[in-house]
């Protein structure tokens, strides 16, 4: 999956200059809106539809470029929905088969999504003058709809910034396990991970991070999370699968972790 460079398209300030009486010069050239900068970092856009089928979220992360603009890393891009049935955990469904193309220009934000060469939706949206929000439309281009994902014909297009995953977090999940995770993400979305799970008296340590030695690979991908690791105790050593999706602030992780046969879904708290 190869993401397109995000060109931001240059935008003039016209002035309207004052002669010596003080009065207005006026000018035939007109205003162009004062260009947007959007924020670098995790992205989550929301695709509503007024039929009530499934929120589909797209999930980026936007890094600068040295020739100015803004791109998303090659696997920094996925579709993820709530689906009963779903590819992990038959709760939830998560694509990386997509590509985009995202442009600013003045305050619009245009997005452009495709599979291979065909384009296959098209989203425009205003963005906040602080570059943290967009909010607008979402339209398929035509009969295909990505991923298989619930998407109508046309629908509503928000998106907002997410903050990084770094902390403690703690709870009790399905397995009865009392969690405690202590995550660290860096630079590169990326993330380490370690703690310790408790039931019945029986403590297992853990440790999870990269699901691929490729640099091209993020953990953290929006507001989700993947990776992989070891879980030892006194019964010998696993190994161990995490899927997260986090709220904009980080502050709480729905997880599905996998360990052996072992299943345990639902939110951890930050501490």
């Amino acid at each position: 999956m190869n993401w397109k460079t995000i060109r931001i398209l240059s935008a003039s300030a016209i002035l309207i200059g004052c002669d010596a009486g003080g009065m207005q010069t006026p000018s035939n050239t007109p205003v162009m809106p004062q260009q947007g900068s959007i924020q670098l970092g995790q992205w989550e856009f929301t695709i509503s539809s007024a039929s009530g089928n499934e929120d589909v979220f797209v999930e980026s992360d936007l890094t600068s470029m040295p020739v100015g603009g803004i791109v998303s890393n090659t696997t920094a891009t996925a579709l993820y929905w709530n689906q009963t049935g779903g590819s992990i955990a038959n709760l939830y469904s998560y694509c990386l088969g997509l590509q985009a193309t995202f442009s600013v220009s003045g305050n619009i934000v245009t997005v452009l999504f495709l599979e291979g060469t065909n384009q296959v939706a098209k989203a425009t949206a205003i963005l906040s003058p602080e570059g943290k929000s967009v909010n607008g439309s979402f339209q398929l281009s035509g009969a295909t709809v990505p991923c298989g994902a619930p998407l109508m014909a046309s629908g509503t297009f928000t998106g907002q910034v997410i903050a990084p995953l770094n902390g403690t977090y703690k709870g009790s999940l399905s397995d009865g396990n009392q969690w405690t995770i202590q995550i660290m993400q860096n630079s590169d979305f990326n993330i380490n991970a370690s703690g310790t799970t408790t039931v019945q008296g029986v403590t297992t340590n853990f440790s999870f991070g990269s699901n691929s030695a490729s640099p091209a690979h993020n953990d953290v991908i929006g507001a989700t999370v993947t990776g992989s690791g070891n879980a030892t105790n006194v019964n010998g050593t696993q190994q161990l699968q995490v899927f997260g999706h986090f709220i904009p602030d980080a502050s709480q992780v729905s997880f599905v972790i996998t360990s052996g046969q072992n299943l345990a879904i639902g939110t951890l708290m930050k501490q």
